[in-house]
């Protein structure tokens, strides 16, 4: 096949899986529409729960493998949508909807990858992998998949960069703080304000520095 005929592939899927909403935790039809594509293109694939793999034919477990993954899921759409989130709309070079960025493009195109890549001669062992509620950072995501797969000795991941590799990426630690005070007459200096009970910790937290500091992203 031409180049132009996987780009096309590419773009049909797309359009067909921005159709379908796919929140986190509730990705199913999206991956049964997946599923549907691997069937059509002769792809034997794994499923558990919402998540799908494919590795190559020709998989020699004394090579090394490169994974091949992004997810299927998104977060809901906000009120601030100037187009329906559900219609694909192709304007020019780009296409709108809901997950066409984040990370629909990355998991068609890197599909499209591995269907071109599984042909080619290679020294090294090639695995797509379309994972669900990575938005949530759910336990029926990745997760929930890793103990199924083959051991990965590089990935490449296909979360929207601007076209530009990223090596590393910063987590994200949340906190749940609950601060408690005491009602009483503001005039008679009377209670304990909670707000006032939380500021130091507040401070500590945001002047607290890791003892670990990245060389790719500091602190």
């Amino acid at each position: 096949m031409e180049i132009s005929n996987y780009t096309n592939d590419a773009l049909e899927l797309l359009k067909e899986l921005i159709a379908i909403p796919s929140v986190s935790r509730d990705e199913g039809k999206a991956a049964d529409k997946l599923a549907e594509y691997l069937n059509r293109w002769d792809l034997p694939f794994g499923r558990e729960g919402n998540n799908l793999w494919v590795g190559c034919q020709d998989w020699d477990n004394n090579r090394p493998t490169v994974m091949l993954n992004a997810h299927i899921d998104t977060v809901k759409p906000v009120a601030s949508w100037t187009r329906d989130p559900f219609t694909p709309t192709q304007e020019g070079d780009l296409l709108y909807g809901l997950g066409s960025n984040d990370c629909g493009g990355g998991l068609v195109a890197l599909l499209q990858t591995y269907r071109i890549m599984r042909h080619r001669q290679r020294n090294y062992n090639i695995l797509w992998v379309a994972s669900a509620e990575e938005e949530v950072s759910g336990a029926d995501g990745f997760s929930r998949v890793l103990p199924l797969l083959p051991k990965v000795d590089v990935a490449i991941v296909g979360e929207p960069t601007g076209m530009q590799p990223a090596i590393a990426e910063k987590g994200l630690m949340v906190i749940d703080g609950y601060a408690y005070g005491k009602s009483g007459h503001a005039a008679r200096n009377e209670g304990v304000n909670a707000i006032y009970e939380a500021l130091d910790d507040l401070v500590w937290l945001r002047d607290y520095k890791f003892r670990k500091e990245s060389p790719d992203l500091r602190r």
